[in-house]
């Protein structure tokens, strides 16, 4: 009997990996080399979630590697999209890894959210979500900085953002920037700025300001506070 156990074992784990063989293959032309860590069981029969890693995405194909769904699978109870927690996971590791002493910081005193917010200095609309801060604080969100300046749009916000997180005070520098429109002065040093840019393309962000949630949630674009506080709530199940 247990033979018998250990044979079928042996053949359903021989299944799957040729399954995710021809996942694999099939991918290869499009996305490059996929790991079989990164080919992912659904709740659907005959579909794998497929994690792709430059840009962080996933999406959906078929176990024989012939197939790909574009596009949200729907909920039809909800009528909510099906959403990746292996993403989101993903993303918010590649955040928390990188040390406080890179981001620059607005702590509330009371505080019960933190958002990561990627940011461009010359950007109006991350100039709109900055003015908001004092009253995201006073709600009790944490705003923390990082960095990513589109050089397409704002060639020279780079050099800029540079400075800012070479100053000794970074946050005053930054607000400094924001508010007045004056650049720090301050000596070069090794600062995380082009290490930020490439992780806010990895993780898929397309424009500033990129708001990243304590779950890895992405929201694109400037939100007032209060509402910003509504979707953060709706989205942590709170």
């Amino acid at each position: 009997m247990f033979k018998l156990l250990f044979i079928v074992l042996i053949l359903i784990t021989n299944i799957a990996f040729a399954d995710k063989d021809n996942v694999a293959n099939g991918l290869k032309h499009f996305f490059g080399e996929i790991k079989h860590k990164d080919i992912i069981k659904t709740p659907f029969n005959d579909i794998y979630e497929v994690i792709t890693h430059n840009p962080i995405d996933s999406l959906f194909i078929s176990t024989d590697g012939k197939y790909l769904f574009k596009g949200n699978i729907l909920n039809l109870k909800t009528l909510k999209p099906l959403k990746s927690t292996h993403v989101n996971a993903l993303k918010q590791s590649l955040i928390n890894a990188i040390a406080d002493k890179d981001k620059i910081i607005y702590p509330a005193n009371n505080e019960k959210y933190v958002i990561h917010v990627f940011t461009d200095v010359d950007c109006p609309f991350c100039k709109k979500l900055h003015a908001q801060i004092p009253k995201m604080n006073e709600l009790g969100i944490t705003v923390k900085y990082l960095a990513a300046p589109l050089a397409s749009l704002h060639p020279t916000a780079q050099g800029k953002m540079e400075k800012i997180w070479c100053a000794k005070d970074k946050a005053k520098a930054m607000h400094n920037y924001k508010t007045n429109g004056i650049v720090a002065v301050s000596s070069d040093c090794d600062n995380p700025v082009e290490r930020q840019l490439l992780l806010s393309q990895q993780l898929g962000v397309q424009g500033t300001p990129a708001i990243f949630l304590s779950d890895g949630t992405h929201i694109p674009g400037y939100l007032p506070a209060t509402k910003l506080l509504k979707i953060i709530k709706q989205t942590l199940g709170e």
